[in-house]
């Protein structure tokens, strides 16, 4: 029987995870599937890919999955030999992951980095993923970077424009470190190496990091503004 990962997104064999639209992890019920790739079997066809609508418990609202069919270890597109427990993966997700739950006070630009690194690990490209979500850090250091920086990162010095943000205080050390596993795994991601690779695990973690690092970074002070009454800025009285 294949394992299943409740960090991960849901499809029809494992359907517990975090939702692509709420972000909670929940119980999907499968409302439904669509086949749309055969292959000949005997003297008929066998399913082989389908669309399937799931119905997350947390939100009521639906998300769908391109499926394909697995035996054991192996895709049946794939051809492999050997036999195993016939059950059906998924590897992509409408809507992405991670990326419909950016509230407003992420930059446009910056969300729309992000979320194109999450339609990227949703549609199993860890690598363009990677890619991506260097791109978010980035954007992040364009918007939240002094002066130094941003030329730092003008002249194509990403490790050093982070390490100015560090100084400066812009990072902290704990964000400082999370945005230059980023940058890290997202030049592994740009070069062809065929040794050093981002796989699909890496690149669920790199997403985690890159989300955890918007939401520090703007999502945070919003609602502490919010709750103070004032979208200006922390409260100067006494």
């Amino acid at each position: 029987m294949p394992q299943t990962n409740p960090e991960t997104p849901p499809d029809s064999t494992d359907p517990r995870g975090p939702c692509p639209r709420c972000g909670n992890r929940a119980h999907f019920a499968e409302r439904g599937s669509v086949p749309v790739a055969w292959r000949r079997s005997g003297s008929g066809r066998q399913e082989i890919v389908r669309v399937s609508s799931l119905e997350c418990s947390s939100c009521d609202q639906g998300v769908v999955v391109v499926e394909e069919l697995w035996v054991g270890d192996h895709a049946v597109r794939e051809n492999a030999k050997g036999g195993g427990h016939q059950h059906w993966r998924g590897i992509f997700w409408w809507p992405a992951s991670g990326a419909v739950d950016l509230e407003d006070p992420v930059p446009r630009k910056v969300a729309k980095a992000f979320g194109e690194g999450a339609r990227s690990l949703g549609a199993q490209a860890p690598h363009a993923a990677a890619v991506m979500f260097r791109r978010t850090v980035e954007g992040v250091i364009r918007d939240k970077g002094g002066e130094k920086a941003v030329a730092q990162l003008d002249v194509g010095d990403l490790p050093g424009a982070l390490k100015i943000m560090n100084n400066e205080g812009d990072l902290d050390k704990t964000l400082y470190e999370w945005a230059s596993t980023i940058r890290a795994l997202g030049n592994t991601g740009g070069h062809f190496d065929p040794i050093d690779n981002v796989s699909p695990n890496q690149a669920d973690e790199l997403a985690v990091l890159v989300r955890q690092l918007l939401r520090y970074l703007y999502e945070e002070p919003a609602r502490m503004r919010r709750l103070r009454g004032t979208t200006d800025g922390p409260d100067e009285g006494g």
